[in-house]
Formats: C-alpha cells, sequence, structure tokens
C-alpha cells in the first residue's frame, strides 16, 4: 500500500520526469561550462597582471642600471693627455690635482714613447703625464693597483713596477723613476 501512494506521489508532480532530467543536466553542463569560461578568463587576467609587474620590473632595472652608467659616465670622460676612463684635471701649473670623490686619482711621470699598463691592461698614453683616475671606490676601504711601465734605454727594454695602495678620494703621484726596475 505504502508502494503505490509513493508511486503516485512521485508521478503526480511530474508528468514526464525523463524529460525533466534532461533538461536539467543540460542546465548544469551550460552552467559549468560558462564557469571554466569566466575562470579562464580570470586566470588570464591574473596572468596578464603577472606579466605586466615582470615587465614593470625589468624596466624598472633597466633604468637603475642605466642611472648608473650615467652617473659613472659623468666622471669619466676622455680627455687627450689623460688614461681611458679618467676625469678631467687641472693642467699643470693651475691650482693643482685635486682628489675626486668616491674614487683615487694616481697622478704619473712617465718618459716619452713608454708602454703603460695598470693591472696588466694596457693604457694607450697620448702625454707624459697620464692622469690616472680609478673607479668609484667603497669609502674606507684599501684597493690596490700594479703600474707598469715599459720603456727603452740604450737598446735595452727596461720595466719598471710599482704597486700602489689608494682609497676613496685619495692622491697619489708617481713618477717613472720611482719604480723598481725588473
Amino acid at each position: 500500500m505504502y508502494t503505490i501512494v509513493l508511486a503516485a506521489a512521485l508521478t503526480a508532480g511530474n508528468a514526464a520526469p525523463g524529460a525533466d532530467i534532461y533538461e536539467d543536466i543540460r542546465d548544469i553542463k551550460r552552467e559549468v561550462k560558462e564557469l571554466r569560461r569566466g575562470q579562464a578568463e580570470f586566470e588570464l587576467e591574473g596572468l596578464k597582471l603577472v606579466i605586466a609587474g615582470l615587465r614593470q620590473r625589468l624596466t624598472d632595472e633597466k633604468l637603475d642600471e642605466l642611472r648608473r652608467d650615467i652617473q659613472v659616465l659623468r666622471y669619466e670622460e676622455v680627455v687627450p693627455g689623460m688614461v681611458p676612463g679618467a676625469a678631467p684635471l687641472p693642467m699643470p701649473g693651475a691650482a693643482g690635482l685635486m682628489p675626486v670623490v668616491g674614487r683615487s686619482v694616481v697622478s704619473l711621470k712617465v718618459p716619452a714613447g713608454a708602454s703603460f699598463f695598470v693591472n696588466d691592461q694596457a693604457i694607450t698614453l697620448t702625454s707624459t703625464t697620464p692622469t690616472f683616475i680609478t673607479p668609484p671606490l667603497e669609502p674606507g676601504r684599501d684597493y690596490v693597483y700594479d703600474f707598469r711601465v715599459t720603456t727603452t734605454e740604450d737598446g735595452k727594454t727596461v720595466t719598471r713596477i710599482k704597486r700602489v695602495t689608494v682609497r676613496a678620494g685619495g692622491l697619489v703621484r708617481l713618477s717613472y723613476e720611482d719604480m723598481e726596475a725588473r
């Protein structure tokens, strides 16, 4: 008796239950499809934001690098008679050599026609009184540079070397005669 009432109650409210189930399944599939599309769009927008952030960070890093390079270049003008990478200093007879903030200045006096090396890097000389200015140095810290001059004396090649310790803001005068023969 209970089985008949239950079967009657199930069929009474819904004349074609199979059709409604298929329609409900289609609705659910449609909603799932829309949710997936929305989720894909949300993920795409998130990826776009990540890409924009990475581009901005890369741009900022490049700008910082360019700013540092510009700052270094402001101090590294190449002037005839000076070692490449050296900043311009007063001419002889002027007030004299002045220390450069954050760098060290080494004033040299070498024979004409000499070959000149700083830390084994050849430097082309355009004067017998070149000036070498170090790259930016950390204040309060010692830096060591090896200066080597090779020239010909009485038909023989003579090399003289001098190791010089410098500090930021320092000024060193170095003459070929003060260097040790090797």
